[in-house]
């Protein structure tokens, strides 16, 4: 009988440990998510400074994407300011996803 409660005790812990290690692996693929650079290439929409945040379109699909005085704005390889920057304007922002889920771009990219 001992052996019995000995065995069902050991598998129980075991399920245990297999189940909490399994929790693990989502959390880590998302933080590989967050660490990831991504990149969305559509048509400005607008700009909400009070947020430092601009809206693109790619498609029927609309991401907001936040920027900081760290963003580098860019026209092909030269450095541009941000007021060239206009409504209806092709652009590619590169950056990352924080853990919130947010865009925040390193680089926004004016196109033609």
């Amino acid at each position: 009988m001992k052996k019995i409660l000995t065995l069902v005790l050991l598998a129980v812990f075991a399920a245990i440990g297999f189940a909490a290690q399994m929790e693990k692996v989502p959390e880590k693929k998302a933080k590989a998510v967050v660490a990831k650079e991504v990149r969305w290439h559509g048509t400005l929409l607008r700009f909400s400074k009070d947020t430092s945040s601009i809206d693109v379109r790619k498609g029927t699909i609309e991401r907001k994407i936040y920027y900081d005085s760290s963003t580098k704005w860019t026209k092909g390889t030269k450095t541009v300011e941000m007021s060239e920057f206009k409504d209806g304007a092709d652009v590619i922002c590169v950056g990352k996803y924080d853990e919130k889920g947010e865009f925040h771009a390193t680089r926004i990219d004016l196109r033609r």
